[in-house]
């Protein structure tokens, strides 16, 4: 069997073809193979978090990272040096991050930024790197207390943003 025919075979019983996003072929997985994915890694989820990332990996066609519900504490400056078309992060659920590194403004690729239910404490200006970002969300963080003044309205190809803390209530000046 050659690969064009396995391809063909997987798009059939496992994916569902979405046809063309942005010049590239796309699908997604079949709903019951979804839920059986998602069964599978609740069954056999390993206990053991992140807590510290200080190594460099060399990942240049990495383009999702999903590091959601460890106990992330610390992101080192060199993390994202050669990991530069990622397009989807997501750091959310890690209340122990407080900061993010410098190196985040290497993410020039990024598209899709998940900081919810984090830490953070403040966004660095250096953010204003991510021209590509398309959704960032920074819902839920309790401790944000600065956002640099225009960091957001830099962002011009933001569709989603959602920054939303129930209680909360933005007054006029």
């Amino acid at each position: 069997m050659q690969g064009n025919d396995i391809i063909s075979s997987l798009l059939i019983c496992l994916l569902e073809n979405c046809g063309v996003i942005d010049g590239e072929d796309c699908v997604k997985l079949h709903d019951v193979i979804h839920d059986m994915a998602l069964w599978i890694t609740r069954e056999f989820e390993a206990t053991e978090r992140i807590a510290v990332l200080k190594q460099t990996p060399k990942c240049p066609n990495l383009r999702t990272l999903f590091l959601s519900q460890n106990e992330l504490q610390m992101i080192s400056n060199g993390f994202f040096q050669f990991i530069p078309r990622l397009i989807v992060l997501d750091l959310s659920r890690n209340t122990g991050l407080r900061a993010l590194p410098e190196g985040i403004s290497q993410l020039v690729s990024l598209e899709c930024f998940d900081l919810s239910w984090t830490g953070i404490e403040e966004l660095p200006i250096k953010l204003k790197a991510l021209t590509k970002l398309k959704m960032l969300d920074l819902s839920y963080m309790r401790n944000l207390r600065k956002i640099p003044q225009h960091l957001i309205s830099s962002f011009s190809k933001l569709q989603i943003f959602k920054m939303w803390l129930p209680g909360i209530q933005l007054l006029p000046k």
